[in-house]
């Protein structure tokens, strides 16, 4: 639905905010990152905010990096100065890649657009630029920043009511931005802008202190321009943390009712603890969850149990400690959920599937007791939130840090380690699977069979995911899919399949690479290329779409879908979104109801299986 203001409607706007990630904004429902606890961080909030509000006479810095190791607490203090700056806020972007907020194409729409809801006259710009290029959506960083940042706001210089000059943009968690290349770009482009006065705003970077970013942050241009925080691991932090440690126990004592007279836990406990915490925010907040969180034993052997782990500070390792929690937690899974367990959290690692629990039950075949016995340890370190009747509907970590411990063999151990590989070798197999089961299995939309009659599981959902997710495992490995695998794959119900989701919204070499990963006496009964023929073409409905396809024709993709009355065509075309949005190019399944009717739509006969 266009977006309204007054009179007009501004439907390059709309399209704009496709295109972003609106979970990425500091006050969104999703984010909900925490804030500095009260009374922390002070220094250094007063002074990110001091500089963000120009309390500062020399303005040569309009560009602040504060980095530190993980766990230190730097998205807290990002999301503090958020809240403090005021109007002075201009836009803000939280990476997040536990959460998948992690795609650099949509990190300028979701800043663009924020700007666009604060300044009228850069909302007209950018909406008629957007109104007559739809494709800017699609076009590189670099582009976008140009012709959706530096020129409106060229238009704009001196204008009334133009863009207001010193607006904090503040980026969180850079070194989660999917790809190295693009965490490296975004600064190269700001630093510029920056240098070259193209732009008016103050930058706020908030990142690990990767070699990449240290690099970028290196340059001469940068060092003009930019002032560098550290946040370090340090023991400066000790009286903070034992603030934030006695605030979590008096609400753990709170929500059991336990006496204002029972002195628990003891000063001697709270001073180990913030040893054990060696200065890292992370680590006295996992505890804390941990403590307060369900089970059969209470939270005094729970505390205990942290306590046990004792203090292991090694200084070329400020992150020891944490990764004894963490084996604390592993160590606790029974065994025979232990394997589902791993591989659900590799899966959220990787970023390999989708984060909606009945989806991801779906793909391992677990029912919801099963779902609950693999999850039942991980409340300090997995967050979930729930749809309906106790249904979990959204899976991440709370922090990367344990996404980082399990991607890593020395910190996880043989035992909990699952390299990338080898997820991706297991899930190919799985969404094949999944994919079979939900599509000769449906009932008025909802699939009935298994661990897929789980409440929510609609059937397009759990076709959608598994073939996506199977096209993108697939491409991603060595060798060719496994004899299980292609089995399945050839018993799948492409009718049903292209019903439920028609627009795939997969690129073409995404197929490609899977076709690739297919033997070649395979591809007659699961994924078979072919090309349109004239005749074909000629007999689409609508003079539009039949002139598209020819000009189309030698260049687009089409593929045969498994075979007898499975069969389905998945075809590459350009799709008429209307006279605002255009043209806009994707896969498509096309269904029909005999396989005869299919066969005689193509330039030559099928093979047969």
């Amino acid at each position: 639905m266009p977006l309204f203001q007054g009179s007009r409607q501004y439907r390059g706007i709309d399209m704009l905010l496709k295109a972003s990630t609106p979970q990425a904004l500091h006050d969104s429902s999703e984010c909900n990152k925490p804030g500095c606890f009260e009374g922390t961080r002070k220094e250094y909030i007063r002074n990110i905010t001091g500089w963000g509000r120009g309390d500062w006479k020399a303005r040569q810095a309009r560009v602040l990096w504060l980095e530190g190791p993980a766990g230190v607490g730097k998205s807290a203090v990002a999301q503090t100065c958020a809240q403090d700056m005021g109007a002075r806020l201009g836009a803000t972007f939280f990476f997040s890649r536990p959460n998948g907020w992690n795609k650099p194409t949509t990190f300028l729409p979701t800043i663009i657009y924020q700007l666009t809801t604060k300044y009228p006259a850069y909302r007209d710009l950018v909406d008629a630029i957007v109104l007559r290029d739809p494709l800017i959506l699609e076009k590189s960083i670099r582009v976008q920043f140009h012709d959706l940042l530096v020129q409106p706001l060229r238009q704009l210089e001196g204008v009334e009511g133009g863009v207001g000059e010193d607006a904090v943009i503040i980026i969180d968690g850079l070194d989660e931005c999917d790809g190295k290349d693009a965490q490296s770009i975004i600064i190269d482009i700001i630093i510029t802008s920056v240098h070259r006065q193209s732009t008016p705003f103050l930058w706020a970077f908030f990142s690990r202190r990767e070699p990449h970013i240290t690099s970028a942050f290196s340059t001469e241009q940068a060092t003009e321009v930019c002032w560098q925080l550290t946040l370090p691991v340090s023991r400066d932090a000790d009286q903070d943390i034992e603030a934030y440690l006695r605030d979590g126990f008096r609400m753990i004592r709170k929500k059991y009712n336990l006496p204002a007279a029972f002195s628990w836990p003891s000063e001697e406990d709270i001073h180990q603890l913030v040893e054990q915490s060696a200065g890292l925010f992370i680590y006295t907040a996992s505890i804390t969850r941990y403590v307060d969180g369900p089970g059969i034993s209470g939270p005094e052997e729970r505390l205990r149990s942290v306590l046990g782990l004792g203090n292991t500070e090694i200084r070329d390792n400020p992150l020891a400690n944490l990764d004894r929690f963490y084996m604390l937690i592993m160590e606790q899974i029974p065994e025979e959920t232990l394997s589902d367990t791993i591989l659900l959290l590799s899966m959220l690692s990787f970023n390999l599937a989708s984060r909606n629990g009945p989806v991801i039950c779906a793909i391992l075949q677990l029912s919801l007791t099963a779902f609950y016995a693999a999850i039942n340890n991980l409340y300090s370190v997995l967050k979930m939130k729930y749809i309906e009747d106790g249904v979990p509907g959204g899976l991440s970590f709370y922090h990367a840090s344990f996404g980082d411990f399990l991607g890593d063999e020395r910190r996880s151990t043989q035992k909990f380690y699952v390299s990338r590989d080898d997820v991706l070798d297991q899930l190919d197999h799985l969404c094949t699977e999944a994919l079979c089961i939900a599509s000769n299995a449906t009932n008025d939309g909802k699939s009935q069979v298994g661990a897929l009659s789980w409440p929510g599981t609609r059937i397009n959902r759990v076709c959608f995911t598994t073939f996506s997710y199977m096209v993108y495992c697939t491409s991603r490995r060595d060798g060719h899919l496994r004899t299980e695998s292609l089995q399945q794959l050839s018993h799948v119900n492409w009718i049903i399949v292209g019903r439920h989701i028609p627009d795939l919204g997969q690129p073409a070499e995404m197929i490609e690479a899977l076709v690739q990963k297919i033997p070649e006496d395979w591809r007659p009964q699961t994924v078979c290329p072919f090309k349109p023929s004239f005749l074909s073409i000629l007999r689409q409905k609508g003079f539009r779409t039949k002139l598209m396809s020819l000009m189309q024709a030698r260049k687009r993709k089409q593929y045969v879908m498994g075979t007898g009355s499975n069969r389905a065509l998945l075809v590459e075309e350009w799709t008429w979104e209307g006279r605002d949005e255009g043209f806009r190019r994707g896969l498509c399944f096309r269904t029909y109801p005999d396989a005869a009717k299919l066969e005689f739509m193509l330039w030559k006969k099928i093979p047969s299986s």
